[in-house]
């Protein structure tokens, strides 16, 4: 049975890593956007923020605002019931986004990348991707649109945890690269592609 000390600890675990990768996101992009820290440090500079992150109550956000660029990826966990929940989200300004179309680039890519074997941790290699975190009870149904009229809409892709594996799969640098790689990267990948194909 999940004590209450241990359901503190893993979501305090799995918020850590979805801060560091949010951190190591925005660092990695910094120099080629205007920041608050650029704005704060030189009053003259030109432009307002292109760059923000977020670390609240409503998770963990990257927001780009550069030019046609104006959009926002957000993590954040939850536990639902018994389960143990990652949600990566982008929001969307962009008129007549193709949905369908995004569906079935993800459905492609998770396709392919679920069946592979973890990399890391050691005693996790043996597990798949699609083992570890799950999308029930299908893709189609893991992943939702809110659609808010006049502001973004904003698409949310939702992981449920293998219980076996909470604690393992929460590790600082092993949890980091495998959330980054099956649960961050696929979305923005595709996101990015439909995104250009739809402003070109």
């Amino acid at each position: 049975m999940l004590t209450t000390a241990r359901a503190d600890t893993i979501r305090q675990a799995a918020e850590r890593i979805l801060s560091n990768i949010i951190d190591g996101w925005y660092d990695n992009v910094a120099s080629f956007y205007i920041t608050s820290e650029q704005v704060a440090n030189l009053p003259d500079q030109q432009g307002t923020e292109e760059l923000k992150r977020f670390h609240d109550e409503k998770g963990h956000r990257i927001k780009f605002h550069k030019g046609d660029l104006d959009f926002t990826y957000g993590l954040r966990s939850s536990w639902i019931d018994d389960a143990f929940i990652l949600e990566v989200s982008v929001n969307n300004k962009v008129e007549s986004f193709d949905y369908d179309d995004f569906l079935r680039r993800l459905m492609a890519h998770y396709r392919h990348l679920g069946d592979e074997k973890l990399p890391t941790p050691y005693d996790l290699k043996h597990l798949r991707y699609n083992q570890l975190f799950l999308l029930e009870p299908s893709l189609q149904d893991a992943f939702a649109v809110e659609r808010r009229g006049e502001g973004a809409d904003i698409m949310r892709l939702s992981f449920k945890i293998n219980a076996s594996y909470l604690e393992k799969c929460f590790r600082p640098q092993a949890g980091k690269q495998i959330i980054e790689t099956y649960c961050v990267s696929p979305l923005r990948t595709v996101f990015a592609a439909v995104y250009r194909r739809r402003s070109n």
